[in-house]
């Protein structure tokens, strides 16, 4: 017969601990009783908090097979300002009474009620700080948003306006519409391709890419370095410390001169729980002249074994788990892309942003799904490639960057329309830091600088496909300045960002799950 502490836990009452004179023991009879009641509470609750979440899961599965739970997520390259851009995008819609968003199909019919944010269901993922990113862009003077460091995400409910069914006249008037919004480092995007690459093939590509301008120019003597190796000879692990430390440095290089393919990505910017020991090695410029049977006998301390041994377990470990758990749940995919900054950089950065941008789409799972196989086999179904920071141009030009975009990725357009999905190209700002003035005739932008002083130009025209050379030199000459977001927004007012297109982007993502 089971004591009654144990069938009826929460109903026996606990004494006060007695001290028992002349020892400094708890009373054996008091400690018994105790550890009886805490384990079946812990129990209870350990329970109750897993019969909960099953309870959510269950009710998340079933607003997506209703078509009333959408899951987006938000990537780009490196400072393409995916923080500023989700930022923009929550304010825009709690605010989307005071917001401009014309081209916002919800917003422009009356359709959409209310909108609010909620804590995340998604155990493990860290909260988008959107309050501070906000309180940031409306501080004196405003600063802009703190760039990704890490995934993260945000839940918001749209309260929709519901058009009354004939069939069923008594249907409610309105419903919710969950969408849930993903942020994740650009720079952990760039490494999903590694999952398709042995260590050999990532090599061989790296030896490719080093040897051309402007990588070549940017380290050559670790790069000699690199080229010096025999990968049959034996490991140092001194020498290997120092190389991967010169490895990070040059990356770290590349991403300051503008370039896209940054592999791998955590060794720009490593997540908080990364192990140091996931990331200590190299790629072996030098493979080409060695046969597989030379490879596949080497000793296991030599330079190719050792590399190879920790190239593959930083896929397994970290790139692996990323993609699976992360990307788990997306439907519909942005990808941002910063096009005025790489046009300026010349005609290796637009082919380098190029082809990452390929090597990144061929990462996803695109095609139509029905909703039930949806739940089983997530695939995204829409996917959007913005431009940002149009505010850098004046308005005649922003068709054209749109124009360029789509030139730019058509390789990944092609492939994601192959698999039943016509992507979607925009130019957007999401926030708006500038105003068009007339200088002698010429359209020209105004704003502050990075240090609020009032700065003016006139830029080159924007091009709608590949310049030619001599309008290639105007734009690589053309100095961009960094611009300070607009002052005067106030959070305690509920003030809207001010924007370019963003009520498009919105419309393309959302309009038809408004319905």
């Amino acid at each position: 017969m089971p004591s009654v502490a144990h069938r009826y836990p929460t109903a026996v009452p606990i004494a006060p601990p007695v001290a028992v004179l002349g020892s400094s023991d708890t009373d054996p009879v008091h400690t018994a009783q105790e550890t009886a009641i805490t384990m079946p509470n812990a129990f209870i609750r350990r329970t109750r908090m897993q019969g909960d979440q099953l309870t959510r899961n269950a009710g998340i599965q079933l607003d997506r097979l209703r078509d009333r739970r959408l899951c987006i997520g938000i990537t780009g390259l490196s400072r393409s300002g995916k923080s500023t851009f989700i930022t923009s995008l929550i304010n825009q819609l709690l605010q989307h009474k005071k917001a401009s968003l014309p081209g916002f199909s919800p917003v422009l019919s009356g359709q959409l009620i209310d909108v609010r944010l909620h804590p995340l269901e998604t155990p493990g993922l860290a909260t988008f700080a959107y309050q501070q990113a906000w309180d940031r862009l409306c501080s004196q003077p405003p600063a802009w948003p703190e760039p990704t460091r890490d995934i993260s995400g945000c839940l918001l409910e749209l309260r929709l306006k519901r058009k009354p069914g004939r069939l069923n006249p008594f249907a409610r008037d309105h419903f919710s519409l969950w969408l849930e919004i993903r942020d994740y480092p650009g720079e952990w995007l760039l490494d999903l391709p590694l999952r398709e690459l042995s260590f050999r093939e990532w090599s061989l590509e790296c030896a490719h890419l080093y040897a051309q301008a402007p990588r070549a120019e940017l380290a050559p003597d670790f790069l000699a370095q690199l080229s010096q190796l025999n990968p049959l000879s034996e490991a140092n692990p001194a020498q290997l410390e120092q190389l991967q430390a010169d490895f990070c440095a040059f990356l770290t290089r590349c991403k300051d001169q503008g370039l896209s393919q940054l592999q791998p990505g955590r060794f720009l910017l490593p997540g908080r729980n990364d192990d140091p020991a996931l990331l200590a090695f190299v790629p072996l410029p030098n493979l080409a002249g060695i046969t597989e049977e030379q490879l596949h006998s080497a000793s296991e301390n030599s330079w190719y074994c050792v590399l190879q041994t920790c190239y593959l377990r930083y896929i397994k470990e970290l790139v692996e788990p990323f993609f699976r758990n992360f990307f788990s749940r997306i439907d519909r995919q942005v990808v941002l892309v910063d096009v005025v900054q790489a046009l300026n950089g010349g005609p290796a950065h637009i082919d380098d942003m190029r082809a990452a941008l390929t090597r990144i789409t061929d990462s996803f799972h695109y095609g139509h799904q029905s909703r039930l196989l949806q739940l089983f086999r997530p695939r995204i179904d829409r996917v959007l490639y913005a431009a940002t920071k149009i505010d850098q141009v004046i308005s005649d030009d922003h068709e054209a960057v749109r124009s360029f975009l789509a030139s730019l990725v058509s390789d990944a357009y092609r492939h994601a329309e192959y698999e039943g999905i016509a992507p979607a190209c925009e130019a957007t700002s999401a926030v708006r830091c500038s105003r068009e003035v007339d200088a002698d005739g010429d359209r020209a932008i105004s704003g502050l600088d990075a240090q609020g002083q009032p700065i003016g130009y006139v830029h080159p025209r924007f091009p709608a496909r590949l310049p030619e050379p001599d309008h290639w030199q105007q734009l690589m000459d053309w100095k961009i300045p960094a611009l300070q977001p607009p002052t005067g927004l106030s959070a305690r007012n509920g003030d809207a960002i001010p924007h370019i297109r963003l009520d498009t982007v919105l419309n393309l993502l959302l309009g038809d799950k408004c319905l």
